[in-house]
């Protein structure tokens, strides 16, 4: 994160004193998908993050995620990812969560929606 960086969030958000709060755009997504890509998909079911520190301009951040929970919900798989975002001194910044609908590559996320629509 750079200073610039910083400089053009607290414009763009009118805030001269905004401690940018977020470093994701979405990490939880972007992570899982380098690993299941090619096998499954997570469609946005909703989305949560908690800022714990602003990031210090200079100081690299690191991010890692693991898949936190799955349940059932009204018959439909969901998976949560969780993101974790720490900067080269180990300070936490963000935990962010996906929450998405559980599907395979190549199958429709709601199918039985589409066929009660087409008809």
């Amino acid at each position: 994160m750079t200073e610039q960086m910083v400089s053009d969030y607290r414009r763009v958000v009118g805030n001269p004193t905004a401690a940018f709060p977020t470093v994701a755009a979405r990490h939880p997504a972007n992570l899982f998908y380098r690993k299941y890509a090619k096998v499954m998909r997570v469609p946005n079911a909703g989305h949560d993050s908690e800022y714990f520190n602003p990031p210090i301009p200079g100081k690299r951040i690191f991010v890692s995620a693991r898949i936190a929970d799955k349940y059932v919900r009204r018959g439909k798989p969901y998976l949560v990812v969780e993101a974790t975002a720490t900067d080269e001194d180990g300070r936490l910044i963000e935990i962010s969560r996906l929450i998405g609908l559980a599907r395979q590559v190549g199958l429709l996320a709601h199918g039985e929606l589409v066929r009660k629509w087409e008809k």
